[in-house]
């Protein structure tokens, strides 16, 4: 019966991360899915745990994105690579916060993020169809790379949203 049970689970989490998949690819907030799919099926396990699944998956949605945006638009990548480190940099951190927190606590603070995320991703569709470039220089590269570690470490911590976040901020 245990077999079943894991059978069924394990489709219906692969039925989940495609269906993210699916939306990521579209207009993005797969994490909106996904993150919520996987709390549903396993409340077992640390969110720490769930939220290092749900990264996995993503990471090849990304990475895949961002290739394919590199070829189309040419890249500013003296300011983009340092904001890149600083995002990584600050993802780990972020990842370490969510491992260090109580998942008593952790948990409903959860739920607030998923719902603030979802409103975010859902009220702004038209989110970066204007490109109107703020700042230029050294202004530039100090505010790519304070944003670019603020997104990381709310990647690091939470995820859903951050390439909502990267569009209006960049």
């Amino acid at each position: 019966m245990s077999d079943e049970i894991s059978a069924a689970l394990l489709l219906g989490l692969a039925v989940s991360a495609l269906f993210a998949g699916f939306i990521d690819s579209l207009v993005g907030g797969g994490g909106l899915i996904q993150i919520p799919a996987l709390f549903s099926a396993l409340p077992q396990a640390t969110p720490a745990t769930l939220f290092g699944t749900n990264k996995f998956s993503s990471i090849f949605g990304t990475a895949n994105a961002a290739w394919r945006y590199a070829r189309r638009v040419d890249m500013p990548w003296r300011t983009t690579l340092p904001a890149a480190l600083a995002a990584f940099a600050c993802s780990y951190a972020g990842a370490l916060a969510v491992a260090w927190l109580p998942p008593l606590l952790l948990r409903p603070l959860i739920l607030i993020l998923l719902i603030a995320a979802a409103a975010y991703t859902f009220l702004r569709p038209d989110l970066g169809t204007v490109h109107r470039p703020q700042h230029s220089g050294r202004r530039e590269f100090a505010y790519a790379l304070v944003l670019g570690g603020a997104i990381g470490f709310y990647d690091g911590f939470f995820g859903p949203g951050t390439g909502s976040f990267l569009i209006f901020l960049f």
